[in-house]
């Protein structure tokens, strides 16, 4: 094999990535607006025009019904995808697939189409059967082929022992991402690295640390600057706003990775809702990250919690971890 490629399939996000045999190097392809990832979400216009990744992630919270995200979580199901604005109903696999083909697409022709490109599709270690027949369906549908499957935390111990010359041993992988926490305790033997158990918080995610600020911070600071009605999560006029002010605060907690003080904030043009006193509605509200950290505290604390469940499962304790390793956002290929 020539090429080898790598795609993480995410629930909320996903990238793809090619390793260099000759470099030993991992190179991540960027999306078209230049980022890492790449929103697992997709878009119907009324004209019927498709569009995936970051141009959905900002046109839902004003057209939730055109769009459709969220849906690795019903893998290996009959659970139907609607796009109720447009009329269209999709399965968990197809919407995999437009997701699947998009970042393919991000990879040089070359790659794409040479008979000796490889590609591996990390899954969760909780996936079952019919979750992996699933994502190889979803693979074979998008055209992707010579693909194998392997574990997230598989990946995750492999990329650490490859890069950091690690040695065999115990290792706990947490992998918090946007909608769910996964918990894996692995092994290394001879370099082979087999999953010894796996749990975690189906409902816990960056999605509940963005309720978290929503309810906290954003709603008492809306209803301190503007005269709103106390049903405001159900209301018609006001559902769009409390969409908008969601997902500006998911950009301002992601701002808070590399900087210590962010800002929700949304212009009057941008939520283009009044109050009931007819005043235009805006959003400008600091944020730092002290402030976050204590907000989701009892959060954390609770996947502290899971891991040491997980690992109790094993019979080994926290003395006998050689590693933790975060979960990867990106699959790191290996020459094997």
């Amino acid at each position: 094999m020539e090429n080898f490629v790598g795609i993480d399939l995410g629930t909320t996000n996903s990238a793809i990535c090619t390793f260099d045999k000759e470099t030993q190097q991992t190179r991540v392809w960027k999306s078209p607006e230049t980022n890492d990832v790449t929103p697992s979400a997709i878009y119907i216009d009324r004209r019927g025009n498709e569009y995936v990744g970051q141009r959905v992630y900002d046109a839902a919270p004003r057209s939730p019904d055109n769009c459709a995200a969220l849906f690795k979580r019903f893998m290996g199901t009959n659970t139907p995808i609607e796009l109720s604005a447009v009329d269209k109903t999709f399965t968990p696999e197809e919407c995999s697939t437009k997701i699947l083909k998009t970042v393919y697409g991000f990879l040089p022709e070359e790659i794409r189409n040479s008979p000796d490109t490889g590609t591996i599709i990390t899954v969760p270690a909780a996936f079952n059967q019919m979750q992996k027949n699933a994502t190889m369906t979803a693979a074979e549908m998008a055209g992707i082929g010579k693909v194998e499957l392997v574990q997230e935390p598989v990946s995750a111990v492999m990329s650490f022992m490859k890069t950091s010359g690690g040695k065999d041993g115990i290792f706990l992988i947490y992998d918090l991402g946007g909608g769910t926490l996964d918990i894996a305790i692995a092994e290394s033997i001879r370099k082979r690295v087999s999953i010894l158990a796996h749990g975690g918080i189906q409902m816990c995610g960056g999605r509940d640390f963005d309720r978290t600020l929503v309810d906290n911070i954003v709603r008492p600071w809306l209803n301190e600057n503007f005269d709103l009605p106390d049903d405001i999560s159900i209301n018609p006029t006001f559902k769009t706003l409390l969409r908008l002010a969601t997902w500006a605060t998911e950009k301002a907690k992601i701002e808070l990775s590399s900087k210590n003080e962010a800002m929700i904030s949304l212009s009057e043009v941008e939520i283009r809702t009044n109050d009931l006193n007819g005043d235009e509605i805006y959003l400008e509200i600091p944020l730092n990250r002290n402030t976050y950290d204590a907000l989701i505290e009892d959060q954390i604390a609770e996947t502290i919690d899971a891991a040491r469940e997980t690992l109790s499962k094993t019979g080994y304790t926290p003395n006998d971890i050689y590693q933790i390793l975060s979960g990867l956002e990106v699959p790191h290929i290996t020459n094997r």
